[in-house]
């Protein structure tokens, strides 16, 4: 049965975590996307513990209010500080050196994609949902038709100062109703909101879209 725990990868880092199957068994960790937490996997974590793995789903850099660093410096939450989280709790889980399977949704599959490519020799397997290739992505955003920066164009709203606020109000409604159009069950709702439905947690969530943009403008 999936329980909730903790895994600290340093002294200012300790991530919440929903986690089931033996130890040492072969690992399978679970990355999440934006607006979501480790809830997003509540109903997949006992499969593959249930057929002899040991599956991991953190709730993520911001998202874990213990790993929180400040949010006024992008480099907080680069995406490479984002694949390093999800290297360091595979090593503290006792997998160091290890060999283990991937699995990212959304921009947990941007961050996925980053450590098939820098460490090919620590993933057994690689599974990406609604998140293609960085590199294939960044060119369909310039393609001329337009077509995929009209559908990406919310990306830059989560740039604007007050965004937390938008998303949170009247009780997370814009939240509440971009999850439900998606097929997300109310009762999974409540349980992102129970981490994300907060101004501090939301603010932390929404700076990985700000470090993106700190980049880009770089």
């Amino acid at each position: 049965m999936p329980k909730l725990q903790q895994i600290t990868t340093a002294p200012e880092l300790t991530f919440d975590v929903r986690a089931a199957g033996e130890a040492g068994a072969p690992l399978v960790l679970l990355l999440h996307g934006f607006a979501e937490s480790m809830h997003c996997w509540s109903a997949q974590v006992a499969a593959p513990a249930n057929k002899g793995y040991r599956a991991v789903a953190p709730s993520q850099r911001g998202y874990s209010p213990d790993a929180r660093p400040d949010i006024t410096q992008p480099a907080n939450y680069h995406i490479d500080r984002l694949m390093d989280d999800a290297m360091a709790i595979v090593d503290a889980s006792d997998y160091g050196g290890a060999r283990f399977h991937l699995v990212g949704h959304d921009w947990g599959g941007s961050i996925a994609w980053s450590p098939a490519d820098r460490y090919p020799q620590r993933i057994a397997s690689l599974a990406v949902l609604s998140r293609p290739h960085p590199n294939a992505f960044n060119r369909t955003l310039q393609m001329p038709d337009g077509e995929q920066a009209r559908r990406s164009k919310h990306h830059k709203a989560f740039l604007e100062p007050d965004a937390a606020d938008t998303v949170l109000a009247d009780n997370a409604k814009w939240l509440r109703d971009r999850l439900a159009a998606n097929g997300v069950p109310a009762t999974a709702i409540e349980r992102h909101l129970s981490i994300l439905g907060n101004k501090p947690a939301m603010e932390a969530a929404l700076a990985w879209y700000r470090a993106r943009g700190a980049v880009r403008s770089a």
